[in-house]
């Protein structure tokens, strides 16, 4: 039987490019803790504010700067930026690299300072679009927070562009920390300052939490690893030219997901009035490992591929690439399993108090269970569409994306008669596997292979051990539901802590049995900044 992880024949070196492993690592660390402070923040918003008007309008407030933020800040700015800034210092033209930040910094804070200024004087209209439905009180209100929270967007946006200046310097530790600090900054303000400023007390705790999280943190770090700041505003700079045609189609693509979403929550309108509900309940559940697993290995992986690319070393790019989604595979399969068999009692655990009803847990479980399937779509699309950043393309990955909304509309007003809410998930879930298969088709083309054989074997064994894996957690669910129940709280929590547990410790012991590799490289990836530190060549994988 050939070693799981490992060619049949040929393949590449199970080295990996020096500290990727750790930087995968810490990267994972920063989103799960970013994820689990994000879910402390919405419980701690709704023990004060419940389901208020009130908290509708600042969710409503929230909506237009937090698009600008995802679109740019969240995304675009330092996908396009970090492979010109590690082109530039692989090349050795650092004056070059920092004259290019400099340029964008001071760019940013004049376009930024417009759209806040713009923003806040539009506050009261734009108050009517994203709430016509509020009463006219709340319409107001959702205006004044809107005003209130608009000036983060400034330091979102420059602190997306030190984040990527401290990425493309494979530096990810206070890039990690500015989200967590961002989320505690709201718990902190629902917790003790609601009391007395009720829900202005969250609008001012986004301003402060971008402020200290996003920008603060990061001038130190940035400080120390030789940043060169120059007042200067070169619009013909070439740099500036290549990162604005990098980021230009990735903000379309970004706009693309998000435009899928949308549609798709306007046809689950036509599902009844929890329709919308159900399914963003569902989505969000879904998006949780995707954003643990997938996106913190392809934040760290990205800087290698762009070295690796602007270095000319396409065995160095394939090799990273196959570590990337080989290791993205070994998590979100199971991930998808274990959320499919256990979604109502996740479901039951975190949602089901006060007026979220058994009901509503039969339907948020059912639609996350049609929903699971796409954590391996989305994490595999996470590293394939840094494959193609890296390599300086980003028209590939929006020319799918677009071809992928599309089919998911189709597919899902098709769904949608038989299957109502469930309908949609299914749709999300096939389209976003059909993607992430398209676009390892079309880099396996555009770079000469991407470690074909590899891939196909971890995919088999990671799929027969996650079907044991699921089994058994179905198993020890019946045994833990029969034994205590299902609606105290400690029945909850056993009903999930004991099955994923046990379904994770057996789908772990059975893939190390049969030899895979990516076993002892994800198990790195989650011990290796708490143990001992790996050589500095970066360690092997197997």
């Amino acid at each position: 039987m050939p070693e799981v992880g490992r060619p049949t024949t040929g393949g590449s070196s199970d080295r990996i490019s020096p500290g990727l492993a750790g930087a995968a690592a810490l990267m994972i660390f920063a989103v799960l803790g970013s994820a689990i402070t994000g879910l402390i923040r919405e419980i701690a918003i709704a023990r004060e504010f419940g389901t208020s008007g009130e908290l509708s309008a600042y969710v409503a407030a929230f909506g237009v700067p937090d698009f600008v933020y995802f679109l740019i800040a969240g995304g675009a700015l330092r996908t396009g930026f970090i492979p010109v800034f590690t082109d530039y210092t692989a090349r050795g033209r650092t004056d070059q690299a920092w004259k290019t930040f400099s340029t964008l910094f001071c760019l940013l804070l004049l376009a930024g300072t417009a759209v806040v200024i713009l923003g806040m004087a539009l506050a009261p209209w734009l108050a009517h679009v994203v709430a016509p439905g509020l009463e006219p009180r709340r319409i107001r209100l959702c205006g004044e927070l809107m005003r209130i929270m608009f000036p983060a967007q400034v330091f979102f946006l420059l602190g997306g562009l030190m984040m990527g200046a401290l990425n493309a310097q494979r530096h990810f530790l206070w890039p990690g920390l500015g989200p967590i600090v961002y989320n505690l900054a709201i718990i902190t303000a629902a917790v003790w300052l609601a009391k007395d400023l009720g829900i202005y007390a969250l609008a001012a705790a986004v301003v402060v939490g971008a402020l200290v999280g996003n920008f603060a943190l990061q001038i130190a770090p940035l400080l120390a690893r030789g940043a060169r700041f120059m007042a200067t505003l070169d619009l013909y700079d070439e740099g500036v030219r290549r990162v604005w045609e990098l980021a230009l189609p990735i903000v379309f693509g970004l706009a693309v997901a998000e435009i899928n979403f949308v549609i798709t929550k306007a046809i689950a309108s036509t599902c009844g009035e929890s329709g919308v509900a159900v399914l963003n309940y569902a989505n969000r559940l879904m998006k949780l490992p995707v954003r643990v697993w997938g996106a913190g290995i392809a934040i760290a992986l990205f800087p290698s591929l762009s070295l690796a690319f602007a270095a000319g070393k396409e065995d160095d790019f394939r090799r990273d690439l196959s570590f990337g989604l080989r290791n993205t595979i070994f998590l979100t399969v199971p991930s998808a399993v274990l959320l499919a068999v256990l979604s109502d009692p996740i479901v039951r655990l975190l949602l089901q108090w006060k007026n979220f009803s058994a009901a509503d847990t039969a339907a948020v479980g059912t639609a996350t269970l049609w929903f699971a399937p796409a954590i391996v779509g989305i994490g595999c699309q996470y590293i394939l569409t840094r494959g193609f950043y890296a390599r300086h393309d980003t028209r590939t990955p929006v020319l799918v994306g677009v071809l992928t909304v599309l089919a998911c509309t189709v597919l899902s007003l098709w769904l949608r008669g038989p299957m109502a809410v469930n309908g949609l998930a299914l749709a999300t879930s096939v389209t976003a596997l059909a993607n992430g298969a398209i676009l390892a088709e079309l880099l396996r083309r555009r770079c000469g292979g991407i470690d074909g054989a590899r891939l196909w074997w971890t995919s088999l064994w990671v799929c027969a051990c996650s079907a044991v894996s699921g089994a058994v957690a179905y198993g020890l669910l019946l045994l833990a539901v029969t034994r205590f129940g299902t609606m105290a709280p400690a029945a909850r929590l056993a009903a999930v802590i004991v099955p994923a547990i046990g379904g994770a410790g057996v789908y772990v012991l059975l893939y190390t049995l049969v030899g895979g590799t990516e076993a002892a490289s994800a198990m790195r990836l989650v011990l290796r900044r708490f143990g001992r530190k790996g050589s500095s060549n970066g360690s092997t994988e197997g």
